[in-house]
């Protein structure tokens, strides 16, 4: 009796990993999730986050934790932002039949457009664009917290930390974002300043929804929204301008950001016809073929 094949797709985001089971007609089995899978944290990290998730999905697909020798697998990672990163991914040990390992954009593309010519934005907690058309690929940000990544929740997040510290120093206007948020911190900006210290970029992506939640009330907290907005816009119109027409929108932040993008960024967007756990099953499904 030949063994069912059972294919595993992993989204690992910055703020969270996810993990989906598929059998080899397609149908869901399980999904679980777990912590941060950026590779930014280290190799041994990550790939702890993208077990624990597998796991979950297997607890709740009700097969053995076993099984995970089983899984052909497939990951795209966040915060891959040089070869080393990927190098020190693959040397790895790991638990899976096999495992192919690629960017969370690229596996973003594959879900979206099902292996097809076309462009992503991310806007998760960091945000990254991508394109492939006629043979070529382009990658714009997703660069890492601290130099790139404009639009993404941990960065929107950081300017509401600086705008809250600002409004306590009576240097910016004080407002509903700036009582939450300082609030959010520990409630003063000692306290603030302590959060800042042991911070990651997924702690400051948390603070993120803040800013539409008040922004309907507060100034401060729509201008921040728009800014953030902004950059992802300019990200899809330099897909637009190397004609790549078709962009999905994806991520955490995609579903509040997308109606206040510029008119043009906005009418380019598209549907993405799946997600990244089933892009990262699709690039399973490559290597299982291989």
């Amino acid at each position: 009796m030949t063994e069912a094949r059972l294919y595993l797709g992993v989204d690992g985001g910055g703020t969270r990993c996810r993990a989906r089971i598929r059998d080899d007609a397609g149908s869901l089995l399980g999904e679980g999730e777990a912590g941060s899978a950026n590779a930014r944290r280290g190799a041994r990290a990550t790939m702890g986050a993208i077990v624990a998730a597998s796991r979950a999905a297997l607890a709740i697909a009700g097969l053995p934790m076993t099984a995970l020798g089983s899984l052909h697998a497939g990951a795209g990672l966040a915060g891959v932002c040089q070869p080393a990163d990927m190098a020190a991914m693959a040397a790895e040990p790991h638990p899976f039949r096999s495992l192919r390992l690629t960017t969370d954009f690229t596996t973003a593309c594959l879900g979206a457009h099902e292996g097809r010519d076309g462009g992503v934005v991310i806007a998760g907690t960091g945000s990254v664009a991508y394109g492939r058309l006629r043979g070529r690929e382009w990658r714009f940000g997703g660069w890492g917290f601290e130099a790139s990544d404009d639009g993404g929740g941990a960065a929107l997040g950081r300017a509401i930390v600086r705008h809250a510290l600002k409004a306590a120093d009576g240097m910016a206007p004080r407002g509903t974002l700036s009582e939450s948020a300082l609030l959010a911190l520990g409630g003063d900006q000692e306290a603030a300043v302590s959060w800042c210290g042991r911070a990651s970029p997924a702690d400051y992506g948390r603070l993120a929804p803040l800013a539409f939640e008040h922004a309907a009330a507060d100034a401060e907290a729509a201008r921040l929204r728009d800014e953030a907005a902004a950059e992802i816009g300019a990200l899809v119109m330099r897909l637009l301008e190397l004609g790549v027409d078709r962009v999905a929108l994806v991520g955490g932040l995609a579903a509040p950001l997308a109606s206040h993008l510029p008119e043009q960024a906005c009418a380019a967007l598209v549907e993405p016809a799946s997600d990244a756990a089933d892009g990262a099953i699709a690039l399973a499904r490559l290597g299982d073929a291989a």
